[in-house]
């Protein structure tokens, strides 16, 4: 009996052996996965990349974004509350890329940069532009989109057409969006300016502009063309010369995972892919 226990014991030792090292071999060779995005394609995952990410991500499984969900074609929730936009696109490439899921933290826009100082998330990718006073505070990518100011207005009220350039806000009661900072300074250096309101969000700032409630708003020029798609008919827009660089934000002693974000991005523009997101949401390739 004793000799027959100790066989039994034995086969089962090596049955568990043999499973734990097929476990083994079977973590250390798993292929790379791929992520499909609609209208994009399947992205597959650089193991090389992952493995350079931070611990804290890698164990995670995750880079939590911070964002502003009503920015919208960069940024926003469609009609079944789900986020989508450029930037989202953008941020689920990278993901893919990466090895981990990027998980999108609605933010409000005025606060974003000390929410990121603070750890409530780890980046921030929404069409944030790169400016001197922000760099400041955070640490910038390379561009990966590049902004234009436009100037947009109502477009059923007569006093509309003459608004054209920035000094013709002069006497006008003026939207910008609170926290696009490049954008409220080229507004608040035009004299004469009768009054600025600052909004939360664009989506606010085109109704009052549509009630009448503002003679303009001044904006990116990807908003504007949303909106004048969307709502035929009742906005105009003047294009500006006025170019805005955006990056992604990182904390400043945050290196390591901002070097693998931008070796990502760079893999994904070299690849097509952030040109194909391009297509998709502006119907022109931007990168070219």
């Amino acid at each position: 009996m004793k000799k027959k226990t100790m066989f039994l014991l034995a086969v089962m030792f090596l049955l568990v052996g043999g499973t734990l090292e097929g476990c083994g071999t079977k973590s250390s060779t798993k292929k790379s996965q791929a992520v499909s995005i609609s209208k994009i394609g399947k992205i597959k995952e650089d193991k090389k990349l992952h493995t350079q990410l931070p611990t804290r991500i890698k164990k995670a499984g995750e880079i939590k974004n911070g964002i502003d969900d009503a920015y919208p074609p960069m940024d926003f929730k469609d009609s079944n509350g789900n986020l989508t936009g450029f930037d989202i696109d953008v941020g689920k490439a990278l993901g893919a890329k990466l090895g981990v899921k990027v998980n999108n933290v609605p933010t409000d826009w005025d606060g974003v940069i000390p929410s990121l100082q603070s750890k409530k998330f780890d980046m921030i990718l929404s069409a944030m532009g790169i400016t001197a006073e922000r760099a400041k505070s955070v640490s910038f990518s390379k561009p990966y989109f590049n902004g234009g100011m436009t100037i947009i207005t109502n477009k059923k009220v007569a006093a509309s057409k003459n608004i054209k350039k920035l000094s013709n806000l002069k006497g006008k009661t003026v939207g910008v969006q609170a926290g696009a900072q490049a954008i409220v300074d080229k507004v608040e250096n035009v004299k004469g300016v009768k009054n600025i309101k600052k909004y939360d969000s664009a989506t606010l700032a085109l109704q009052d502009l549509a009630n009448k409630r503002i003679d303009a708003y001044v904006d990116d020029f990807q908003v504007a063309n949303y909106y004048m798609q969307k709502v035929e008919g009742t906005y105009s827009k003047s294009i500006l010369n006025v170019k805005e660089p955006y990056g992604i934000a990182f904390r400043k002693d945050d290196g390591e995972l901002q070097s693998a974000v931008q070796k990502a991005l760079d893999s994904l523009k070299k690849d097509g892919t952030l040109s194909k997101i391009s297509k998709k949401w502006f119907d022109y390739d931007v990168y070219k």
